[in-house]
């Protein structure tokens, strides 16, 4: 209250100053009985007209103005002598004539200047005063004075001036008291609206709060009255420094400020998050603070923070299960059995160092081995002992060339070493003391067992045309070995009869034969073209590989090794073509419609059209050309081969392909036993079917196909990949919020996860499917659950992981 009577006192002063109403009322009571008081009203009155044009001269910066003017009243009255304006600060801004020097005779005795000044507000706040001096014709004594009229009219003024001004000032200052300045009618039109609100004035103090703002923030309004809006337990969300709320901007750079996020800690210890907008009042050259909304955007802010977080932590994990992908493909390239690299594994890395030595022109070396004796040892001792010497003779191998180059399991107790960076002297030398070491192995259990091993030995400078050349080079040099009595090394000679027949398939004058003899398909390619289809449809490429192992099995001892390598990588791609069949079709879980099977029907001229374009092979295009027609030359496709005409490739191919298509489940009905698969074989024999080959087919193949305890963890590798593959394919159609791909990609792992026995992934995959056929989608959910399936199959490729190594462990030391 001191401060608003303090306030009130000086205003009431500044007041009397100027107040001309009271001098005329002090006329009216008839306290001026002479006229010198007329002449004292007309210099007040031009004193007062004098302040009021220097005021607005002052408000509007024109001092160049304001000195012309107040010289011109000087110039035309006779009485004025100077005119002056000073600030509060003590400083002359503007003087006609000698007005400094004038202004101090006004106190001097028996002074001749009659001198006046009046205040000057600016805003509403004094700014300084105007003063003017008079000349004063005859100085009077102080007792004369006294007696004056006019100096009872001035301390009437002044005192009842004083009173009247103070009364009024303090009435008008607690009209004006802060909590009064928004009329009732408008606070309640505010407190109507559902954003918060604060008005502030230019020093950012709240003027006012309404009442969504106090109920967001836990307290009362008349807390917030008064207070400084920036001293608010606000925080902010991106950092910037704490001075820097959008009401201060708003003010200091007069300028709208939208969408800032500020958090407010509230009493209870909890945080709401507002979503700030703040436009500055008044205008340029008069600031009156600021208008600032306040909209609570807690709900979608967390929404938001957990989205990206379910985000990042799905984005993590489908790293991780493409790492768990990569580990369990290492492992899917090796031997179950004896740890080497298997054959695809093998011709892929075999590819990149026959590239790198032609480039280089370094030295290349293959070394073939085989176990002498093999099927004696398993016809004497049981394939549990032919097992454990294969394990023996491949760790033997692996220690002698495992560091330095590639080992792999060709077939049965062969094996094949790859030695970059080696000469044919030094692999020689080499394949000699393999030949010692495996000599050297022995048994506990049979004792007598002792082991041989022939060797044969091919190198770059032989000029073998590919890789699948040097190693027919050293199958040669294998065979030659054996003839000469097993046990011993033989290197490459092409001056030999089987020398001279290998290069003589590979010259220019037998090109109808290069298509039979020299095999020219890179192998990386293939799994290329494999990791490719498995990425697309994971059924159809394992169909392909399974396929492709009874390929191998029934064409033994049919074919020789490079027809059984043509045969196998036709089994592999004879679905290729799939690539190019749209998701609608390729991975619908039901049956197709005719219109859908015409679509299907056309990967059979795709994939012929990609093995064609990517190998240079003849035979194996025939083979994938051909593996549809009938032997009885109807069908479908009538431009096809019949009979015998059919490359026996594609006899074989189809005959496979039909059979584990027949005996593999499908989401919409189970399969056939093996039994009733033969018999339709069999039925089929003479029209579809070779008949012989069927014959063939059901003497190799005795039961349906199962995992064996070696092939057992390839088998569950390969699916953990491919359900990884899925996996990752889901996540990105939720990143990419594609209901259709989530839908069909969910249906399609859940039945591959029960063809896998693996029902935790496929319950997870259900689950989500219905999540997608929900009206309204959440996402927030959709994203949680998926993290919750990649979180499953990660764990379940661990686990398959460690029981893969573990076995393979347990097989080494076996």
């Amino acid at each position: 209250m001191g401060k608003i009577y303090f306030t009130s006192i000086r205003l009431a002063f500044a007041l009397v100053c100027v107040g001309a109403s009271l001098i005329l009322g002090g006329h009216w009571l008839g306290l001026i009985p002479d006229s010198a008081p007329v002449k004292l009203r007309a210099r007040n009155d031009m004193t007062e007209t004098i302040a009021i044009n220097a005021a607005a001269h002052v408000r509007k910066n024109q001092w160049s103005d304001l000195k012309t003017t107040l010289q011109t009243h000087v110039d035309r009255s006779d009485q004025l002598i100077s005119i002056g304006v000073r600030s509060d600060m003590g400083t002359l801004r503007i003087a006609t004539g000698h007005h400094e020097d004038t202004w101090r005779q006004r106190d001097e005795e028996n002074s001749r200047v009659q001198a006046y000044n009046v205040p000057i507000t600016l805003n509403r706040r004094p700014w300084g005063q105007v003063e003017v001096c008079f000349a004063n014709d005859q100085p009077t004594a102080m007792g004369k004075a006294m007696g004056n009229p006019v100096t009872r009219l001035l301390v009437y003024f002044f005192v009842a001036g004083l009173v009247a001004y103070t009364i009024f000032v303090t009435r008008i200052m607690r009209v004006f008291n802060s909590t009064q300045v928004v009329p009732d009618r408008v606070r309640q039109a505010l407190d109507t609206l559902a954003e918060g609100l604060l008005i502030l004035d230019e020093q950012e103090k709240i003027v006012l709060a309404n009442q969504a703002f106090a109920e967001s923030v836990g307290m009362q309004s008349s807390e917030l009255i008064g207070a400084t809006a920036s001293h608010l337990p606000w925080e902010h969300i991106d950092g910037t420094p704490d001075s820097s709320y959008p009401w201060t901007m708003a003010i200091d750079q007069f300028a709208v400020k939208t969408d800032h996020l500020l958090r407010f800690n509230l009493p209870d210890g909890q945080q709401c998050i507002f979503s700030v907008n703040a436009a500055p009042l008044g205008n340029d050259a008069s600031h009156k603070g600021t208008l600032a909304t306040f909209r609570d955007v807690t709900h979608i802010e967390k929404h938001r923070v957990e989205l990206e977080s379910m985000l990042s932590m799905l984005r993590s994990s489908r790293d991780e299960v493409e790492r768990k992908n990569a580990e369990l493909e290492i492992l899917a390239t090796q031997d179950a059995l004896t740890g080497c690299l298997n054959r695809r594994a093998f011709f892929a890395r075999f590819d990149r160092l026959w590239e790198a030595a032609k480039k280089a022109n370094a030295p290349l070396s293959c070394i073939m081995i085989d176990n002498d004796h093999f099927k004696n040892v398993n016809d004497t001792y049981g394939h549990q002992v032919g097992d454990e010497v294969l394990r023996r003779v491949a760790r033997t191998i692996r220690d002698q060339h495992g560091e330095r180059g590639l080992v792999c399991r060709y077939g049965g107790e062969e094996f094949c070493v790859v030695l970059p960076g080696c000469t044919l002297e030094q692999a020689l030398d080499l394949a000699n003391e393999t030949r010692e070491a495996i000599a050297a192995i022995t048994f506990d259990d049979p004792a007598e067992l002792t082991l041989t091993a022939s060797m044969g030995v091919s190198e770059m400078c032989f000029e073998p045309v590919d890789p699948q050349e040097m190693i027919n080079q050293a199958d040669i040099c294998l065979y030659t070995a054996k003839h000469r009595g097993r046990n011993c090394v033989v290197q490459f000679d092409p001056n030999t009869p089987e020398g001279e027949a290998l290069a003589e398939t590979t010259s220019e004058e037998n090109a109808s034969e290069l298509s039979l003899d020299r095999i020219d398909i890179p192998y990386r390619a293939v799994t290329a073209l494999v990791a490719a289809l498995s990425y697309r449809d994971a059924n159809t490429a394992e169909h392909s590989r399974r396929v492709a192992e009874l390929c191998n099995r029934v064409a033994d001892d049919i074919l020789d090794q490079q027809q059984i390598f043509v045969l196998e990588v036709a089994a592999l791609l004879h679905d290729i073509g799939k690539v190019g069949v749209p998701d609608h079709v390729l991975l619908k879980p039901g049956p197709l419609t005719p219109e859908e099977w015409e679509i299907m029907s056309r990967h059979d001229r795709i994939g012929v059209e990609i093995v064609a374009s990517a190998f240079d092979c003849n035979e194996l295009t025939n083979i994938m050309g051909s593996h549809h027609a009938f032997f009885g030359g109807v069908g479908r496709h009538e431009d096809l081969p019949q009979g015998l005409d059919i490359p026996i490739g594609g006899r074989i191919l189809t005959i496979c392909d039909s059979y584990d298509a027949m005996v593999s489940d499908r989401v919409y009905r189970k399969g056939c036993s093996h039994r009733d698969a033969i018999a339709e074989l069999r039925r089929c024999a003479g029209t579809q079917f070779d008949p012989e080959m069927v014959e063939h087919f059901a003497l190799k193949i005795t039961h349906k196909p199962v995992s064996s305890t070696d092939s057992c963890s390839i088998r569950n590798s390969e699916a953990a990949i491919q359900i990884g593959y899925q996996v990752e394919r889901l996540a990105e159609a939720v990143d990419s919020q594609d209901a259709s791909s989530m839908k069909m990609l969910a249906a399609r792992l859940s039945m591959y996860a029960r063809n896998c026995n693996l029902e935790p992934i496929a319950l997870q995959a259900d689950k989500i499917e219905h999540q997608i056929d929900a009206d309204n989608i959440q996402w927030i959910n959709l994203l949680r659950d998926t993290y919750e399936l990649l979180d499953i199959c990660r764990s379940a490729q661990s686990e398959i992981l460690n029981e893969t190594l573990e076995g393979a462990h347990n097989a080494m030391q076996k």
